[in-house]
């Protein structure tokens, strides 16, 4: 797995579980800033909202 790789699997389980609580009425924001900071970290190793739209929509 590649960092690009690593880099987008975390980003996108951050934003799982945002979008999980958002479906629920809420969200934690402690759990959007891990999100913001992992799609800031993915984005220097050239993740795109493809990549995420990809990844979230496999599970």
């Amino acid at each position: 797995m590649t960092l690009k790789e690593s880099a987008a699997n975390a980003a996108a389980q951050s934003l799982r579980t945002v979008f999980d609580q958002l479906d629920n009425g809420g969200t934690n924001p402690g759990d959007v800033r891990v999100a913001n900071t992992a799609m800031d970290v993915a984005a220097v190793f050239g993740v795109t909202a493809q990549d995420y739209a990809r990844l979230l929509n496999r599970s």
